[in-house]
């Protein structure tokens, strides 16, 4: 993850504090939202990715472990750290066991709350890394036919060490490395060649991912595995009789383009309409504030390529 297209949810109905936050978090690189409570956040999740939500232990509208379990239904892939100025053990517990992945408590130190990020954020690429570093140096150990306590030998480290390298439970040393790679006459890069470029990818259509919207006629389907988790996204709406994408209009950076597969719709662009039928194009800033809906008492599908700068 590069952390300047990190992007960020504070849900903290203390203004003072999320502005305080917002700015803390801009100025060290990140896309930074704000709201105040649960149901603004949920909105904001339907509509948008994020990798971290910052989320308050204490809000109005809902209790914070609560708002987890709601958070992670809608967005299962941000990371959710709590912030309280009541820390206790018991709630620590119950909100790890509801999703949370850090704690983080008030008040705090301005470099606190940027280390915290900064953890969460690389987590998933240390792991992932870790994950791929261990199964390469077992793929290579059993294509020589050599065994664990062989390579303990070989290599003066621990059966465990090796083992747990081997199921990324901890993270090797260079100096451990390079011992494994020697004992395994192999260059250390060969560990790290782990997967060459793929100039493809392939979407079966079972493996679309879809998002509902109330009804199960009114869904976005995204063409590619993970279509939310890239910059440029490419989904076709599929909207039920005068049904809308969305409650309220959405902006972002970027443009959308439009291609109509079926049915009439008619796209809100700020104060203005556009009628669209089947076969027919738009293109448009996306900070302009838009939605869109079936006309006509028809069910639409159209396809929208958005990309985002």
């Amino acid at each position: 993850m590069i952390f300047d297209k990190a992007n960020i949810l504070v849900v903290d109905d203390d203004q003072d504090l999320s502005e305080f936050m917002v700015e803390l978090l801009v100025k060290d690189g990140y896309k930074v939202s704000a709201v105040n409570n649960i149901n603004d956040s949920l909105y904001k999740l339907k509509n948008d990715i994020f990798d971290i939500v910052l989320l308050d232990l204490k809000l109005p509208d809902i209790n914070g472990s609560q708002g987890i379990t709601d958070i992670k239904k809608v967005s299962p892939h941000s990371k959710v750290i709590i912030i309280t100025g009541y820390p206790s053990v018991e709630s620590a517990i119950s909100t790890m066991k509801n999703g949370a992945i850090d704690y983080l408590r008030k008040p705090f130190k301005n470099e606190e709350l940027l280390e915290i990020i900064r953890n969460n954020i690389n987590l998933e690429v240390k792991n992932n890394i870790l994950n791929k570093l261990g199964e390469k140096i077992k793929s290579i150990r059993k294509g020589k036919g050599i065994k664990i306590k062989q390579l303990s030998a070989r290599s003066s480290l621990t059966e465990s060490s090796i083992s747990m390298i081997e199921n990324a439970k901890i993270s090797p040393s260079i100096t451990t490395i390079n011992k494994i790679a020697m004992a395994l006459s192999v260059h250390p890069i060969e560990f790290f060649e782990i997967e060459k470029h793929k100039r493809w990818t392939l979407t079966r259509k079972g493996e679309r991912e879809k998002l509902q919207f109330g009804s199960p006629d009114n869904a976005l389907e995204y063409l590619i595995k993970d279509g939310r988790r890239s910059k440029n996204e490419i989904f076709v709406s599929h909207l039920g009789p005068n049904q809308k994408s969305f409650d309220e209009y959405i902006t972002h950076d970027g443009h959308r383009f439009g291609f109509v597969l079926s049915g009439s719709v008619e796209v809100e662009l700020g104060n203005e309409k556009v009628q669209l039928r089947e076969g027919d194009t738009i293109f448009f800033e996306a900070v302009i504030p838009h939605l869109w809906k079936s006309a006509e008492n028809r069910e639409s599908q159209t396809l929208w390529v958005v990309t985002r700068e």
